[in-house]
């Protein structure tokens, strides 16, 4: 019983020289980041470099919108940390247990407890929420870090730094969209788009617009198709769009992403160069010899949109199997044949023939089967 009231007394001791104020230090500040403070004086005047301190979170705010950050701490002595984070015009919010004291005025925070690191090399970090107001269309996130000896004495063994300041840019009314990603897939001779979005307001939808690379200084924009937004919403969104059908050529794809009062914005632009076969072509199978099972590769030109099909017979001209029999885009093709009693036809060892027949083409190739 003594020995927990005795460390209860360091302990109380250690928070009240920490940052209670009562007691003489080299500067008149706890230890603040460089909006308010020359760092974590009550420990050391001297900031060591080699301590690591950052902010990460979003870059771009809306008046009245809370984004959540993490303020991360590596290096030092690291057995313990402590935090500092400001901001000029907005509100700090606390969202974890080692955050909960506030101190000096709304737009810092403090920690009131040393983090535990869980290795020497490891890295932790407090999560705190910030919610921008209408002052300032940049705001600046200023931090400070502080490794410590978990001993209970602020000394000069304990080692501090300031972090990077963030800026944050503060968007006045309201942000329709924020696009995470926007990204093109080719796809024999079509395109599929595929964008994300992080949170909507008052999202209408999205206007897929493509333009021919080689025509953009003559010709206009052409509206491929519209996909409806989700009108108001802080979930993650997932979209696509795949425009079929193209000819040679290369393509640029953007969205214009329209707001329910006709207001609009563009997204990034993407490219893709569809180069469709100009010949059809039945390749070798391989393996070949095979046994149980070979892949024959084909090549449909753009010259027809004609039903193709792909044949297998025996040494007589007997069908064996058919292995294709639908229409076919232009594009490069590959499809497996395989033999036995559960896989495909059940044949003996020999000398087989696949065709191709595609319109006005058709090319037969010798494969052999050893058992």
């Amino acid at each position: 019983m003594k020995i927990n009231l005795v460390l209860l007394a360091l302990f109380i001791s250690f928070v009240a020289f920490s940052y209670s104020g009562l007691f003489e230090r080299p500067t008149e500040l706890l230890g603040g980041t460089e909006l308010n403070g020359a760092g974590c004086v009550c420990h050391t005047v001297v900031r060591d470099t080699s301590v690591k301190v950052w902010i990460e979170g979003p870059d771009t705010l809306m008046v009245g919108q809370t984004g959540i950050y993490h303020m991360y701490l590596a290096g030092g002595p690291a057995q313990a940390g402590g935090y500092n984070v400001a901001g000029r015009f907005g509100t700090m919010v606390l969202t974890d247990s080692f955050s909960f004291w506030d101190y000096r005025s709304p737009n810092e925070l403090t920690q009131a407890f040393p983090l535990v690191f869980p290795s020497a090399s490891d890295t932790i970090y407090w999560e705190f929420g910030y919610t921008a107001s209408d002052s300032s269309a940049i705001d600046t996130l200023y931090s400070c870090g502080l490794s410590i000896v978990y001993d209970g004495i602020p000394d000069s063994l304990d080692r501090w730094n300031f972090g990077p300041k963030f800026p944050i840019t503060i968007v006045q009314g309201t942000i329709p969209v924020e696009l995470i990603s926007f990204s093109a897939e080719l796809k024999n001779n079509s395109v599929e788009l595929n964008w994300i979005t992080a949170s909507e307001t008052n999202n209408k939808g999205f206007e897929v617009q493509r333009i021919q690379k080689s025509e953009v200084n003559g010709q206009t924009w052409k509206n491929v198709s519209f996909i409806p937004g989700k009108g108001t919403s802080t979930e993650i969104n997932h979209y696509s769009f795949r425009d079929k059908n193209l000819e040679r050529g290369e393509y640029i794809y953007r969205l214009k992403q329209i707001d329910f009062d006709g207001s609009f914005t563009f997204s990034e632009e993407v490219e893709v160069n569809i180069n469709i076969p100009s010949e059809f072509a039945l390749l070798q199978n391989y393996p070949n010899p095979f046994n149980p099972s070979t892949k024959i590769k084909y090549v449909i030109s753009s010259e027809t949109r004609n039903l193709v099909t792909l044949k297998v017979y025996d040494a007589l001209g007997n069908e064996v199997a058919t292995l294709v029999n639908e229409e076919k885009s232009p594009g490069e093709y590959e499809v497996e044949f395989s033999v036995g009693r559960n896989s495909g036809p059940d044949i003996t060892s020999g000398v087989y023939l696949y065709q191709l027949s595609a319109g006005n083409f058709t090319e037969t190739r010798k494969m052999i089967l050893l058992k």
